[in-house]
C-alpha cells in the first residue's frame, strides 16, 4: 500500500472534518454515522471512501474507527485552529506593527493580547503596571515612552524590597523626558535601583522583561498605544531575552545632567 500525500490527508481532513471528529470521540456504525452526521447513506458511502484512501479511518468489528494517523492528524489539525484563533484574537494589535517588525510565532502563540479600546484607554498600561510592580527585576527597551506613565512606571518598576530597573530608550526620548519631567528624570538617574540607557532601537515597539517570568511587547500606533502582548512561555521569553541583548550590547548608560557617563 502507498503512502498517502500529506497534501491529500490536509485535503480531505479538511472536507471531512466532521467525520474524523465523530470517530475520534467513538466509535460508529454506518447507520449510526447517517444519523449523527445528518446525511443521506450514499453521502455518507463517499465521505467514507474518501477517509479510508488516505488511511484516516478503519473498520472493526462491525464499526468505523479512526486510525492512528487519523487520531493524530485530528489532533494536529485542531491545535492547527488553536493557533489561528489565537492569531485571530491578537490580529488587531498585530495590525498596528511595521510589515517589517521582527516579532515570531513563538512570542505569540499562547500569548495573552491586551487591546486598547476607546472607552477603556488606561487598562493596557494598568496591566503593563501591574506586571512592573509585581516583578522583582523589570527590564525595558522602548522606542517611545507614554506621556503620563513614565513616571509611574518607574515607581512601579522599583517597588519592594531589591526591586530594579533597567531601560534603554533613544537618545531623543530621554532628551524629551528630561524636558517634559525633569524631576522624575533626576529622580530615575540618581535612583541606585534604576538604570537608564540610550540606543538605537531596532523596532518599533516596547519590550519589557519581568523577573525573566514574563515578557510582553508594547504595540505604538501615532495616536498611542494599539495593546499589549504578554507570554510566559520558555520560546516567548528566549525570543525576547535575544532582543534585549542585541540592544544592550550597543547601550551607553545616561548619567545625570553634570556627570560625564
Amino acid at each position: 500500500m502507498s503512502l498517502p500525500v500529506p497534501e491529500d490527508i490536509a485535503t480531505t481532513l479538511l472536507k471531512r472534518n466532521e467525520c474524523v471528529r465523530a470517530l475520534v470521540n467513538q466509535p460508529h456504525t454506518k447507520p449510526e454515522l447517517v444519523e449523527t452526521l445528518d446525511m443521506p447513506r450514499s453521502t455518507l458511502d463517499d465521505v467514507i471512501r474518501e477517509l479510508e484512501q488516505v488511511d484516516l479511518v478503519e473498520y472493526r468489528d462491525g464499526q468505523w474507527y479512526p486510525t492512528f494517523l487519523g487520531q493524530m492528524v485530528f489532533h494536529v489539525h485542531r491545535d492547527y485552529l488553536g493557533q489561528l484563533g489565537r492569531l485571530t484574537d491578537a490580529l488587531p494589535v498585530l495590525d498596528s506593527l511595521d510589515t517589517d517588525t521582527e516579532v515570531n510565532w513563538p512570542f505569540i502563540e499562547g500569548a495573552d493580547t491586551h487591546e486598547t479600546h476607546s472607552r477603556v484607554q488606561d487598562a493596557v498600561m494598568t496591566t503593563l503596571l501591574d506586571h512592573a510592580e509585581a516583578a522583582t527585576t523589570v527590564r525595558v527597551v522602548t522606542p517611545n515612552i507614554v506621556a503620563g506613565y513614565g513616571d509611574r512606571f518607574y515607581r512601579n518598576g522599583t517597588s519592594g524590597r531589591e526591586a530594579s530597573l533597567e531601560v534603554i530608550i533613544p537618545p531623543e526620548v530621554h532628551e524629551w523626558f528630561y524636558s517634559t519631567y525633569p524631576s522624575v528624570a533626576t529622580d530615575v538617574l540618581d535612583d541606585p535601583n534604576a538604570n537608564v540607557f540610550h540606543a538605537s532601537i531596532p523596532f518599533s515597539f516596547g519590550l519589557s522583561i519581568f523577573d525573566s517570568d514574563r515578557a510582553g511587547i508594547t504595540v505604538f500606533t501615532d495616536q498611542g498605544i494599539a495593546g499589549l502582548i504578554v507570554n510566559d512561555t520558555n520560546d516567548a521569553l528566549m525570543w525576547a531575552e535575544e532582543q534585549y541583548d542585541r540592544v544592550k550590547q550597543n547601550a551607553e548608560p545616561i548619567s545625570p545632567r553634570g556627570e560625564s557617563s
